[in-house]
């Protein structure tokens, strides 16, 4: 088929959606030279018409054609709303493995591709029927259907958030030098940083942020009194002149304070504004931005930072894994209901005992369905050394995701599907920086709405940003009349503590203060690692309620004296995943650490450097038993075990001699010995 052949068949076609799909879908195969899905896969199971079961919102399928590993495609009919499809595929991806491209097409008019990668800037190509003759145009539908990585955006989100975190830490600096507020400033510019991005993903006005810019480059005087308008709009809802301002608040937009920029000033945030700020990266937004808005940091720009497949090294077994099996026997037990319930088509109605039978099948599938939901969403995750909130987010997101999956692969099986519920309520966090604290609750939320709208659901309203009290701002360890610090009650703990070395301690935190850290310890405790003190109040939790802990901690986790502390979660708690030796970011430098997940409930098996052995000792070596379940041997009482002494004595005869004299004792006393 010619592309000419295409448009004249179809530009003018009134034929509806479902009668047309199909066909156009072929004759697109025909115009491209691609294989139709008859002829690639005849059971239509990578790639097919209609796949995916029946939905219980309507319709059949999770999309109309699917090729796995290429595209999920949805058509309407012409000139129908073309978005309201691509939410349709948005909300089915992940029963289809989540496809690099989601296209929405109606049946005479356009054909519109939007790239759906992970770690990639999003993109659209928009594709007029009318406009098939053109080469580009078509090489982009064969790429769809052939290569689709040559429609990969070739800029990742890493790289555009590092390019507004640097024009960001450029105000910051210069905002710094005029005024001596240096929290109020980072304030001020977080506020700056949410319009942008609620600016871009439409919870404000389309272009009302950028359109303020505008006006205050024609008369900087005023950006004063334009951005306190917008700000205060921004924290109870209301108008600026005619248009509507939602109601977002969430504790951001507390008050309305404005610092005036210069010209310039005015001009960098408006170039910063021309980025898509709807596909900044969360994991790292809250560290980048930290280094430019905090000036004991501001000697770390541009230096390394930790990227997400790092952190979710700690939150796969931790959180996804163990609720991922929990889902897992939960859908067995649901298909088994359903699999043995007598079946009901359009040719065999059931009545009577059948029809009863199977509807007492659906309902105790339905609570099994809404027992894992509930316990879902009671579930809670703990960050005590929370940062700028990179674990905060990915926990959220994965949680997020695993009520999403549940629910669509329920509604696969004929369940009723539920409105995503679990939101950053689930997360909490402790840390003692006020700028980084600040940053996690800014990364949590912008978290939250970009995973709401990439999975085809609203974000919420009144208010767009719920109060996140649950992330405080105080020391992890002590309180401040210098007793231990209690954490939160939650399910899971994860994080990366603090590394510092028990010599540097009392130089870095104060004397006085190590002194109170210490005092929280049992007693005989030698002086530790301050990474350690993470270990033993997460051992406290474990006790309580915690049944997971996952953290990052310098090597030195492993030495003796460390261990002692160590090992009192590990008595509780074992080690069942680790790596031992890992490279990692602290502080903007590359360093050597150890990963380390302790699990209080029982599991059969245990992970080391990706490895299964059958158990972990807190020097992270695999053993053929538990090294925290070892006891002391009564027959080795005053038993010396060591090599012998190399060298001359320490002490004189005579020496050893008036000293066993002093305490009316003989040398024998004081002589072990030797096994």
């Amino acid at each position: 088929m010619t592309p000419h052949e295409f448009i004249t068949k179809w530009q003018n076609s009134k034929l509806k959606e479902r009668a047309a799909a199909q066909e156009h879908f072929l004759d697109l195969c025909r115009l491209l030279g691609e294989k139709t899905p008859a002829e690639v896969d005849a059971a239509g199971l990578d790639y097919g018409f209609e796949v995916g079961a029946t939905k219980t919102g309507g319709g059949h399928g999770f999309a109309d054609v699917f090729k796995r590993g290429h595209f999920a495609w949805e058509y309407k009919g012409t000139r129908a709303n073309l978005d309201a499809a691509l939410l349709q595929l948005q909300r089915y991806a992940v029963a289809l493995d989540n496809p690099p491209l989601l296209i929405v097409s109606d049946i005479g008019t356009t054909i519109r591709i939007h790239t759906n990668w992970t770690n990639s800037v999003s993109k659209t190509y928009d594709i007029p029927i009318a406009e098939l003759e053109d080469a580009e145009k078509r090489q982009w539908l064969k790429a769809a259907f052939a290569d689709p990585e040559a429609l990969r955006p070739t800029k990742t989100r890493q790289q555009l958030t590092e390019e507004v975190a640097g024009k960001f830490a450029e105000l910051a600096r210069s905002l710094r030098a005029r005024y001596d507020e240096p929290e109020e400033v980072a304030h001020f510019i977080n506020r700056l940083v949410f319009c942008m991005f609620a600016e871009d993903v439409k919870l404000l006005k389309e272009g009302m942020f950028s359109r303020m810019l505008e006006r205050a480059l024609e008369e900087p005087a005023e950006f004063e009194a334009f951005a306190r308008d917008l700000f205060r709009a921004m924290s109870t809802g209301g108008r600026i002149g005619f248009e509507k301002v939602a109601w977002f608040n969430g504790g951001l937009f507390d008050n309305d304070r404005v610092f005036p920029l210069t010209p310039g000033e005015i001009r960098l945030v408006h170039e910063a504004s021309k980025r898509y700020w709807g596909d900044i990266d969360p994991s790292i937004l809250g560290t980048l931005f930290e280094r430019g808005l905090d000036p004991d940091k501001r000697s770390q720009l541009g230096a390394h930072y930790t990227d997400r497949d790092k952190i979710m090294m700690i939150i796969e077994p931790v959180i996804i894994a163990p609720l991922a099996a929990e889902w897992a026997e939960t859908k067995a037990k649901i298909e088994k209901l359903l699999e043995d319930a007598p079946k009901q088509t359009r040719e065999k109605l059931l009545r009577g005992s059948a029809l009863a039978a199977r509807t007492r099948a659906l309902n105790a599938a339905e609570q099994l369905h809404r027992a894992y939901l509930k316990r879902l969403r009671a579930f809670r995750v703990l960050d005590p050394a929370c940062g700028s909130g990179n674990f905060l987010y990915l926990a959220l997101r994965s949680l997020k995701d695993l009520e999403h999956r549940a629910q669509v692969e329920a509604e696969a099986l004929g369940l009723e599907r539920d409105f995503p519920t679990i939101g950053p309520e689930v997360v909490r966090g402790i840390e003692i920086n006020p700028y980084a604290a600040e940053l996690a609750r800014v990364s949590v939320w912008i978290g939250e709405i970009q995973w709401m709208l990439k999975n085809g659901f609203p974000a919420q309203e009144n208010p767009v940003l719920k109060p996140l009290e649950t992330i405080e701002c105080r020391d992890a360890l002590l309180n401040k009349d210098g007793s231990r610090a209690e954490w939160p009650e939650t399910d899971v703990i994860i994080g990366n503590p603090p590394f510092l070395g028990a010599k540097w301690m009392p130089d870095r935190l104060g004397a006085d203060y190590v002194r109170k850290l210490r005092s929280i310890l049992p007693n005989g405790s030698p002086a530790i690692n301050l990474v350690v003190y993470w270990f033993f109040q997460a051992s406290i939790a474990i006790s309580r309620h915690t049944k997971r802990v996952g953290f990052v901690a310098t090597n030195m986790i492993r030495s003796p004296s460390n261990r002692l502390i160590g090992d009192i979660l590990y008595k509780l708690a074992p080690i069942t995943f680790a790596l031992s030796d890992e490279p990692w970011v602290v502080d903007g430098a590359a360093v050597r650490v150890s990963l380390i997940v302790c699990n209080s409930e029982n599991s059969d098996s245990a992970f080391l450097d990706g490895l299964k052995v059958q158990a972990i000792g807190g020097d992270l070596k695999s053993y053929s038993f538990s090294m925290t379940k070892r006891k002391a041997l009564i027959d080795n009482k005053r038993r010396r075990f060591g090599e012998s002494k190399r060298g001359a004595l320490s002490r004189s005869i005579e020496a050893a001699r008036s000293t066993c004299c002093a305490f009316r004792s003989t040398p024998t006393d004081a002589i072990t010995p030797t096994l």
